[in-house]
């Protein structure tokens, strides 16, 4: 039996399902967005400032909190 999405299930690549309210957040995430068109040997230097970025957000929630 295969499972059927419902009509609360985002569409992953829509805008919608990645945007968290954060700008940071959601800057971080849309480096990834290109990534299919970037030669595959860039890819860990994307992932990594993606990693940083998100880091840095997390820290300053720390800090904040």
């Amino acid at each position: 039996m295969t499972e059927q999405p419902t009509a609360d299930s985002a569409d992953p690549g829509s805008e919608s399902a990645r945007s968290t309210g954060d700008t940071r957040i959601d800057s971080a995430l849309a480096a990834l967005d290109g990534l299919d068109e970037t030669p595959v040997h860039e890819h860990a230097a994307v992932i990594e400032e993606v990693h940083r970025s998100l880091q840095d957000a997390l820290a300053d929630e720390d800090e904040d909190g």
